[in-house]
């Protein structure tokens, strides 16, 4: 059941930035859904798993996006190395503390993904490059307080805490 509700989630973020939040875009500016399951994920799981499910995810989104593959696949293991990294220093119970990382680790992985675009001959201005980075980490940030807490609390007692082959 846990691997069928993660899936199910990596669906949904990545179908409903496309749908439902072009909606409730600002400037154009939507959240990067993927990029937040990939911090709560990396933040509730070891480093190896927790990069492996960013290489997947970046790999999903490349192949559905259909262009420059490796992008996402690179920027969404650096996300959920960082986000494990943080999150093994800092106290993941204190949600605006987690707020503050999930900006700042979106921050890195849009800035990651705006490096990776002009280095695959995209021509963006810094303005914009600042604009479209400080945005969407913003946007995640918003919906750290609303998304956060039944996440963490699924990973602990729910349907997504991780048991062991002889609890099952």
């Amino acid at each position: 059941m846990r691997y069928v509700l993660i899936a199910v989630m990596f669906l949904l973020s990545l179908i409903l930035p496309g749908t439902a939040f072009h909606f409730w875009s600002w400037s154009g500016i939507k959240p990067d859904l993927l990029m937040l399951l990939t911090i709560y994920i990396a933040m509730h799981h070891r480093w190896p798993s927790g990069v492996l499910w960013g290489l997947g995810a970046g790999l999903l989104e490349d192949l559905y996006l259909g262009r420059y593959i490796g992008m996402y696949t690179v920027t969404l293991a650096v996300v959920a190395f960082l986000s494990y990294w943080l999150a093994e220093r800092w106290y993941r119970e204190n949600f605006l503390l987690t707020t503050f990382m999930v900006f700042i680790v979106t921050m890195v992985g849009q800035a990651v993904v705006a490096f990776l675009s002009l280095g695959a001959g995209l021509h963006w201005s810094l303005g914009d490059i600042g604009e479209l980075v400080i945005g969407v980490a913003l946007y995640n940030a918003i919906l750290v307080p609303v998304t956060y807490p039944l996440i963490h609390r699924s990973f602990l007692h729910g349907w997504l805490r991780y048991r062991p082959r002889y609890e099952r």
